[in-house]
């Protein structure tokens, strides 16, 4: 992987890099630009964190490099310049980059390897599930990528997303654990709702209408008890996972991967306290 990278990447450099474990220096070459879509195994890399990943000829010991370095999406337009370590004078970096790169549709910096990760997470969770895209109220091209970059930076659940993607790349943890909190932010990036037990909308139409998949409706009746956020439903036809349904009439849409409520109802005059109650309570789990 590391050769094939070196070869195929856009720029790279040779450096001195001393090993943690012998404590000597050794010379390596560092992929210092990569353009995913020419290179694709670079995703792979990143998210296998073995990306810029450097044995000592010493005592053989991988080393991670730690050096800055840009990643490029040109079907996105996207450039990210990450770097693993916080550069000093950090303004005036940004500002020399944007000054350079800001042709870019998107330009953007990273000061944790676990943003990238998540980037990767997220863009290639949407493009291998149908159902997602199809129930998706994110948008599509630079408005989904502006939101989801807008969740990396922004969003408190980064925190433990980076705990638990450490604790499984060093077998520390369950990788159950990474999975439900990567779920979770799907579901936050996503805005959805827990779901009501009583299939309706808080807009008052019938949720189960909606639930379909392959131009079926898929029958919730021998599911309803079991619903959970450990629960999958898959279609009978194409065998896809399906967690929710979206209301046809007002856009929302709910998953029981972020809990259930008895109703989203409203007693007339009433102030939406069901409701309310229902939305925060999730938000206590991420």
């Amino acid at each position: 992987m590391y050769n094939l990278l070196t070869i195929q990447g856009e720029a790279h450099s040779r450096e001195t890099i001393r090993c943690g474990n012998c404590n000597q220096d050794f010379e390596a070459t560092i992929i210092t630009w990569v353009d995913v879509s020419k290179t694709p195994q670079a995703k792979q890399a990143l998210l296998k964190w073995a990306f810029n990943l450097l044995p000592c000829i010493h005592c053989g010991c991988r080393n991670f490099s730690g050096s800055p370095f840009f990643y490029e999406d040109f079907e996105e337009g996207l450039l990210v310049a990450v770097f693993p370590a916080i550069p000093d004078k950090r303004e005036e970096v940004e500002k020399s980059i944007r000054t350079k790169y800001g042709y870019y549709p998107v330009l953007e910096f990273f000061y944790d390897m676990t943003q990238i990760w998540m980037l990767l997470y997220f863009q290639e969770h949407y493009r291998a599930n149908k159902n997602l895209r199809a129930l998706s109220r994110i948008g599509r091209g630079e408005e989904r990528l502006q939101k989801m970059l807008r969740f990396l930076k922004e969003d408190p659940l980064m925190i433990t997303i980076r705990e638990k993607l450490t604790e499984s790349l060093f077998n520390d943890g369950a990788n159950d654990d990474l999975v439900d909190v990567l779920g979770q932010a799907v579901y936050t990036l996503e805005e959805m709702l827990p779901w009501p037990m009583d299939l309706r909308c808080l807009c008052g139409a019938d949720l189960a209408d909606e639930f379909t998949c392959c131009n079926k409706r898929v029958n919730l009746a021998e599911h309803k008890l079991l619903l959970s956020q450990h629960y999958v439903i898959y279609c009978p036809v194409c065998k896809e996972s399906l967690t929710g349904a979206s209301c046809e009439q007002c856009g929302r849409v709910y998953t029981w991967k972020r809990g259930s409520v008895a109703t989203y109802k409203r007693d007339d005059g009433d102030s939406p306290r069901t409701a309310d109650r229902a939305e925060r309570k999730p938000q206590a789990q991420l």
